[in-house]
């Protein structure tokens, strides 16, 4: 119990030393205070510890009832008891003083004995109310503990079932009101009863504690995660915004699970089956949900176990393609199974090739060819993005230096950079190194990067983008249109190039909508001084027309496919000998 305290107001400082020395024998910490002021502050301040305030009524600027009526009306100190000390014995005086607060009254000159014996009855009161306070807070406590033990598994903390039932039906709930797509991942641990049986129950409980904490981490705040059986486990995702978001929280569970556990010298490995349901996809109530990931989870264990299924068909296929991607793509690298082919890419007047932009093709040993759109979004929920963006840069550079000095030429070679190289120095360090090792000019090198990373507008992002620029490399916003940013939005980044998205293109001359989009892009982005692409022109009208756009340059196979080195070679040859030519 915290100790109580006496606050003695008085504007003399005599008065103030007097009733210390008469209230000594009383077992309380003495405050004092020399003004109304000082009194309100330090009531305020010391609120739970008050027991008793000895208040002066006669003192200058603010009396002794201001104080009290001020105390009273302050929600914080109104339970605060005052007793008056006076010097009159008024019967208008004392009724005031009962009026404005307070709780009696003590007449000077002061009678130890009478003063002593009041304050010992509050100190009393003061004990007994903290005393009733602290059982209910006790009592409060405990019923929240077993509160918390009904709905919650005691060894790992995580929510048991009957606590599963309650967040589950609270994510529905709030699912249904903001329409947004949630998961139910039921997990299962495989090879969790030989662990009992081989190194006893002490090693299957730190395996389970350490799953749980692993699961937590993987999760936000507004996800969850229970234990609803011996190795049985469920993870609850909200607010999911796709496929690819999470299959990737799957793997991970999946990665997280199966850490091996150190313990006293071997290290013990599970595996996990994962079963998964979605909200409103698979069910809209909390027992449709569970059995329907329940149902997943053992086609899962079915399958070889280790692994995870959905509940429809359709998702399970697309979910073990790009497992199966990613599982290929990790080894594609080592086993020289990519290549990086070239597009030309065009002077809209002269017809001349003037550049060329760098494209990763993959020929799989295991799955054959796999064209860009389905492999490089495995690849960035794998985290291979990174490795494989470098490796494009040092093959297209190492390639553009190659023709460059052979045919005596300055053509430009463009290269992709995703978002997720902008997060680390490794994009900005590799181009460094190849500008040197190929003493490439930096204006030749021209980075292709998309609206979404402007719109990022992160310190880390910004710094990357300005040092790009500062080495006198090219930036250029691929796919220009098809976002949410605005041309006026480039003037803050060092940008030079914006290419107009195909979609713009195909249908031109004769969809006047985009003829009028494009018209406004090409305007804007030259009063802007940034150079045009023309993304995906396809016949020898589009070029005429984007020609009378006074466009800078056009892409697309009108004017020459993606093609590997060799072919690109000798194109460029052939094209150097005689440019492309429109029809008249």
């Amino acid at each position: 119990m915290p100790e109580a305290k006496i606050l003695i107001v008085d504007d003399t400082k005599a008065n103030l030393v007097a009733l210390q020395v008469l209230l000594k024998p009383v077992e309380a910490n003495i405050l004092t205070a020399d003004s109304g002021e000082q009194a309100l502050l330090a009531a305020e301040q010391n609120e739970d510890h008050i027991a008793l305030i000895l208040l002066d009524v006669q003192m200058p600027v603010m009396d002794g009832f201001e104080v009290a009526r001020l105390l009273n009306e302050n929600e914080r100190t109104r339970s605060i008891p005052i007793i008056f000390i006076t010097a009159t014995q008024d019967d208008g005086q004392i009724e005031k003083a009962y009026l404005s607060g307070a709780v009696d009254y003590i007449e000077k000159p002061i009678r130890k004995t009478a003063l002593i014996s009041k304050v010992l009855v509050f100190l009393d009161l003061w004990s007994l109310r903290h005393g009733l306070e602290l059982e209910v807070e006790q009592r409060r406590v405990a019923e929240h503990r077993v509160e918390h033990l009904a709905t919650h598994d005691p060894l790992t903390n995580l929510s048991n079932r009957r606590g599963l039932y309650e967040e589950l039906s609270e994510l529905i709930y709030r699912s249904r009101r903001y329409n947004f797509s949630s998961a139910v991942i039921y997990v299962d641990l495989d090879g969790f009863k030989h662990v009992n049986d081989h190194f006893g129950h002490e090693a299957g409980d730190k395996l389970l504690i350490q799953v749980a904490e692993n699961f937590k981490g993987i999760v936000r705040q507004t996800d969850a995660v229970a234990r609803i059986g011996g190795d049985e486990f469920i993870v609850l995702l909200t607010d999911i915004d796709s496929e690819t978001t999470l299959i990737t929280k799957i793997e991970k569970l999946l990665t997280e699970a199966s850490n091996p556990l150190d313990f006293k010298g071997h290290n013990i490995t599970v595996g996990a089956s994962i079963g998964v349901a979605l909200y409103p996809d698979h069910g809209d109530d909390v027992e449709t949900l569970l059995h329907h990931a329940d149902q997943a989870m053992y086609q899962a264990k079915n399958q070889g176990k280790n692994t995870f299924r959905f509940f429809t068909e359709d998702i399970n296929i697309k979910a073990h393609r790009q497992r199966e991607l990613q599982d290929n793509l990790r080894k594609a690298l080592p086993n020289d199974e990519f290549t990086v082919f070239f597009q030309p890419i065009v002077d809209a007047r002269s017809g001349q090739v003037v550049s060329a932009e760098a494209l990763l093709r993959w020929e799989s040993a295991n799955l054959g060819q796999v064209f860009p759109d389905e492999f490089i979004p495995a690849a960035e929920s794998a985290g291979l993005i990174p490795e494989l963006g470098c490796w494009v840069l040092k093959k297209a550079i190492e390639t553009g230096a190659h023709w460059n000095q052979q045919f005596g030429i300055g053509l430009r070679i463009a290269v992709n950079a995703s978002s997720i190289q902008f997060r680390n120095n490794l994009l900005f360090d590799t181009i460094k190194e190849q500008l040197e090792t190929h003493a490439w000019n930096p204006d030749l090198l021209e980075v292709e990067i998309t609206e979404g990373l402007l719109l990022d507008d992160s310190p880390e992002v910004n710094t990357y983008i300005d040092e790009i620029s500062n080495c006198g490399v090219r930036l250029s916003v691929d796919d220009f249109g098809t976002g949410f940013s605005a041309l006026s939005y480039l003037k803050n980044y060092p940008v030079n190039t914006v290419k107009i998205d195909r979609s713009f293109i195909m249908d031109l001359p004769d969809d006047k909508e985009n003829a009028v989009l494009v018209q406004a892009i090409i305007a804007m982005a030259q009063g802007l001084r940034l150079e045009v692409i023309a993304e995906g022109v396809e016949t020898a009208e589009q070029w005429e027309y984007l020609k009378s756009l006074n466009c800078d340059f056009v892409q697309g196979y009108f004017f020459g496919k993606p093609m590997p080195r060799a072919e690109f070679e000798e194109f460029l040859v052939a094209q150097l000998e005689k440019p492309i030519q429109a029809q008249s």
